[in-house]
């Protein structure tokens, strides 16, 4: 059990921006961590719809700012001003457990480890459409190793130290946490503990869906370029989701080929089948209930398409996206 008085040497850390509706959840729950942290710090990025006036509603209890630049910006801000030895991260959309810096905060008793990271769940209660999303990411954390090369910010804690070194890249406007992880794990270990939980309030609708992951792709390609082959296949980018995208593409290749010949309608017919079989195999890892099939395979089918929309815009925007 690690000693609580290392809790005191750590700051929470949450940069936010537009999450009303689940900002008070967040803020609740890290006023009920026990330990508590040396100190609660959060950034608004000029909220619209009236986050920061819930946030000012706790101006005694934490230390409240504003910033007006990006989330990769906004966390380097942050980090400038904390002098605690370490830092823990999570958004705005999420709800901590009590104990969940305790346990992040274990995996610093072993040599050599810079950061570890936990569980994000699904909480109880949301719709169908939250409770599904929840299902495929959380079948995909439970997968974990000991050791990964990268976490996302909603639940993750560095020493500060060396996350003022490796920093945030402001180029990167999207998946700025897996471009850090990838070259923070360079300087050391991170470790991840399933006990460390948070509970994310995933998108609420398929159009909030279809637009977060279009984006993860966009700016993902330019992680490709960057770290390599490593970004394709890990223990939250399974080889069978990046399969479906060279899948998918070549099955309408092949069905729009058909237009001048219909033989090249059974190669298109054979690709569109091996990606639902794919589709298949996904789900029955998952384990849902039989109901649940329609919905996750239209999930499925709906993720894939908006990851070749965000490629393709990347590839449209290529000095734009794809700088250094």
């Amino acid at each position: 059990m690690m000693p609580t008085s290392i809790l005191k040497n750590v700051t929470v850390f949450v940069a936010v921006l537009n999450k009303k509706d689940t900002i008070k959840n967040c803020v609740d729950s890290l006023l009920k961590l026990d330990p508590a942290p040396a100190r609660i710090m959060i950034i608004d990025g000029y909220s619209k719809d009236g986050t920061y006036e819930i946030l000012e509603q706790y101006k005694d209890k934490l230390d409240l700012f504003q910033f007006p630049e990006g989330l990769s910006a906004t966390l380097n801000w942050g980090l400038d001003r904390i002098d605690t030895e370490l830092t823990a991260m999570t958004d705005g959309d999420c709800r901590v457990a009590p104990d969940w810096l305790a346990e992040l905060v274990k995996g610093f008793a072993e040599e050599g480890v810079i950061a570890t990271a936990g569980h994000c769940g699904t909480p109880q209660g949301l719709s169908f459409l939250q409770t599904i999303i929840g299902l495929e990411v959380e079948n995909r954390w439970n997968r974990s190793p000991k050791y990964i090369n990268r976490a996302p910010e909603m639940n993750l804690c560095l020493k500060t130290e060396v996350a003022k070194k490796v920093r945030f890249n402001e180029k990167q406007m999207v998946a700025v946490d897996s471009d850090f992880g990838y070259r923070l794990t360079k300087l050391g270990k991170m470790t991840y503990n399933p006990a460390a939980k948070v509970f994310h309030y995933h998108r609420s609708s398929l159009k909030g869906f279809y637009k977060q992951q279009k984006n993860f792709a966009k700016w993902h390609l330019r992680i490709l370029m960057q770290h390599g082959s490593k970004t394709i296949s890990d223990h939250m980018s399974t080889p069978s989701m990046t399969l479906q995208v060279p899948v998918f593409s070549l099955g309408l290749l092949f069905f729009l080929a058909s237009v001048f010949s219909k033989s090249f309608l059974y190669p298109a017919l054979a690709f569109f089948l091996i990606l639902l079989a794919i589709y298949f195999k996904n789900i029955i890892e998952i384990k849902p209930p039989l109901s649940y099939y329609p919905a996750l395979l239209g999930l499925f089918a709906l993720r894939t398409v908006s990851w070749i929309m965000g490629i393709a815009e990347a590839l449209l925007l290529f000095p734009v996206v794809l700088r250094k």
